[in-house]
């Protein structure tokens, strides 16, 4: 589920590239539950096996992660039900920096006597340094969602009572939904809000291109060193991103708004069509002297080779770019 919502959202630009890691579970009652602190270790009914499932997370799925693939630092946990327990108690520990995002789709946080979310209130109170996200979710049909309900507006009254700067909470409730219906629409909003907060989207970026007093290059610089202090860690725009967002506003036919967005993305990493499309742009304002600069440009970036582009693609773009060029 999360694999193919997850592989939708990457391919049309709504999140950052990630990897998916799917962690099995044996035995869901005990492996996400911490150990109960009102008993001894060794009591028989202490049962709890969190501790042996963050272990085996941080001293073997990470260095497996780290020797296979090309990653960077940042790290996000979603677990769902009872696995949306294992997610606060991770948050709320002195684990809670191993991610940098959580997500707990319709999480039960009362086991052990509501040991996770005492936790939670003592470290909300404290104003622990959390420097992460957090988004947590349930639906409004069944037993279960009715009971799961009061625990995260429990954590939502705490932060508000309690304002904390290093974390990004995110409460969100997904009408008529069951304790299972909830999971897919929850992945994606909770995916959404996640990559919003650490990197420019494109809903971010249509706020920014409407504000007239700056720059949307200065609009994104502050917005990024904004999250930074709160989360620790923030994801950079890419030019690939910004193209894609700029072509959008082509589709518009609002040419001034996507040669400011495509100029932006070729100042990251110039690129043959994004020059041929601020030509175009140009070309649909009847600015033809600027057109033809950029049109230009494109030819010159695909006759030196710099794109890596094979013979097909490379005379394809030649024609079109060709067929464009104002005489």
């Amino acid at each position: 589920n999360a694999k193919s919502i997850i592989d939708y959202l990457v391919w049309s630009y709504q999140i950052m590239p990630v990897i998916v890691v799917g962690i099995h579970s044996d035995n869901r009652n005990s492996e996400f539950i911490p150990k109960d602190r009102s008993l001894a270790i060794d009591d028989s009914k202490n049962k709890g096996e969190a501790l042996l499932l963050t272990n085996h997370i941080k001293n073997e799925i990470f260095p497996l992660i780290n020797e296979k693939y090309r990653i960077t630092e940042f790290k996000a946990l979603i677990g769902h039900s009872r696995g949306g327990a294992f997610v606060a108690n991770t948050l709320f520990s002195e684990n809670k920096n191993m991610f940098n995002a959580y997500i707990a789709i319709s999480p039960g946080m009362h086991y052990l006597d509501n040991q996770i979310l005492n936790d939670a209130e003592k470290m909300i109170i404290n104003k622990t340094d959390f420097n992460a996200f957090y988004y947590c979710s349930y639906g409004t049909v069944g037993s279960l969602e009715s009971y799961f309900k009061p625990q995260i507006e429990t954590l939502d009254s705490l932060f508000q009572k309690y304002p904390n700067n290093t974390i990004v909470w995110r409460k969100n409730v997904i009408k008529n939904t069951t304790h299972w219906g909830t999971v897919a629409p929850s992945l994606t909003y909770g995916l959404l809000e996640m990559n919003r907060n650490f990197q420019v989207d494109q809903l971010l970026l249509d706020t920014f291109v409407n504000n007239k007093e700056k720059s949307v290059s200065e609009q994104v610089k502050n917005y990024y060193k904004k999250q930074y202090k709160i989360l620790g860690y923030t994801i950079p725009m890419t030019a690939g991103n910004l193209r894609y967002y700029g072509n959008e506003y082509v589709e518009e036919e609002k040419y001034d708004k996507a040669i400011e967005i495509l100029k932006f993305s070729s100042e990251i990493k110039p690129g043959v069509n994004t020059f041929a499309e601020i030509g175009w742009a140009y070309k649909n304002l009847n600015n033809n002297s600027e057109a033809n600069v950029y049109f230009k440009k494109a030819m010159q970036l695909l006759e030196s080779g710099a794109m890596d582009w094979d013979k097909e693609k490379t005379e394809r773009w030649r024609k079109i770019i060709k067929d464009e060029m104002l005489k």
